[in-house]
């Protein structure tokens, strides 16, 4: 059989939660797969049923017994070491696939040849079915409204993360450096992007990701865990920056687009305030010929003291404010918000590491 998707599934006890994410993954996954299971030294009730999976007409299982518990980094690198299909999937065992899944991931592949890494959609990235709404019917919709459709992220999630094989070759596995696990996602994506490929979420495929219900097991040891790999994403990418971007017009909004989007493909949350703005963010993407980006906000502002509100409203302040006016810039300052008079991507970028 000629798997076109290699699914690397790391487990680690919760044998029911284990059981429904097998159960989901062999009954909605429709294109032929492997099933590579790493089992990272699980107790014995959970090796039993891994044990006991039996292959499909569809999906070869795999699984290969770990003594000992070597985290999340390694444990999925020794999936992709051995992964040989033009994709690779790395799967937590604590989610729920839907109907058709894969397949559309793979449709969005083919139909942008520079996309190097995906992620389904979820509600790990805000999408959930409404109250009393059956999840498969909600599914179903999302799959009618946007088949084929893909948008920009500034970093693709590791719950379930897809990556042409292309990549792989590329630029390896999951780095050792954010072992045992947290960033690793994160720090992937930016090395895909900087190797030239696109990464972002297939809108039409839905999985349900029961989020830190795998995490949650680690106790005590989460915070740390999760501080020392920030600490060393940040050495080596610097913060991701919540930069506002102040222009006066839509013309100007043409103009400085392309910077917008380069900025936030590098892992930056971009906020572009336009007064009087008046065009859908679906159409301003679209007549500049860039892919929609979720880490690229349009606000429409009336006037200055608006434009005051809607920044100064916010929880998290934003690291940098750029604008081409003066005036705004010195006001900005006088708030104790770095400031630049035109969009410099260095300067941002020494900002960013610094």
């Amino acid at each position: 059989m000629q798997y076109l998707c290699d699914v690397i599934m790391l487990t680690w006890n919760q044998l029911e939660t284990t059981k429904v994410c097998i159960e989901s993954y062999l009954v909605n996954t429709l294109v032929p797969t492997r099933l590579i299971i790493i089992d990272n030294a699980s107790n014995e009730s959970t090796r039993q049923y891994l044990s006991s999976l039996r292959s499909t007409a569809n999906c070869k299982i795999k699984v290969i017994f770990n003594k000992e518990n070597v985290g999340f980094v390694r444990g999925m690198n020794q999936g992709i070491e051995i992964s040989d299909a033009p994709y690779t999937c790395l799967a937590n065992n604590d989610l729920i696939f839907t109907n058709g899944w894969l397949n559309e991931i793979i449709e969005v592949f083919g139909k942008y040849k520079n996309l190097g890494v995906i992620n389904p959609n979820s509600n790990s990235l805000g999408v959930a079915p409404g109250k009393d709404i059956f999840l498969e019917s909600f599914a179903d919709r999302l799959k009618e409204e946007n088949r084929g459709k893909f948008i920009e992220m500034p970093y693709c999630i590791g719950f379930c993360m897809v990556i042409r094989k292309q990549v792989i070759e590329k630029i390896g596995g999951l780095s050792d450096e954010f072992y045992p696990m947290f960033f690793e996602d994160t720090d992937y994506s930016l090395r895909a992007n900087r190797a030239g490929y696109l990464i972002g979420m297939a809108k039409a495929s839905y999985v349900v990701h029961n989020e830190h219900s795998s995490t949650g097991k680690i106790g005590t040891k989460k915070e740390e865990i999760f501080c020392k790999s920030k600490e060393t994403f940040v050495k080596k990418w610097g913060r991701m920056l919540r930069v506002a971007l102040v222009i006066k017009d839509e013309k100007s909004l043409d103009n400085i687009l392309g910077e917008a989007v380069e900025l936030a493909r590098n892992g930056n949350f971009i906020r572009v305030f336009v007064k009087n703005l008046k065009e859908d963010s679906k159409v301003i993407f679209r007549k500049n010929n860039f892919n929609e980006h979720s880490g690229i906000k349009f606000i429409k502002y009336k006037s200055i003291l608006g434009l005051m509100w809607k920044i100064l409203k916010k929880k998290k302040r934003y690291d940098v404010i750029v604008s081409n006016s003066r005036n705004l810039n010195a006001l900005f300052t006088k708030l104790a918000y770095k400031t630049l008079e035109i969009l410099n991507k260095e300067e941002i970028y020494k900002i960013k590491m610094s």
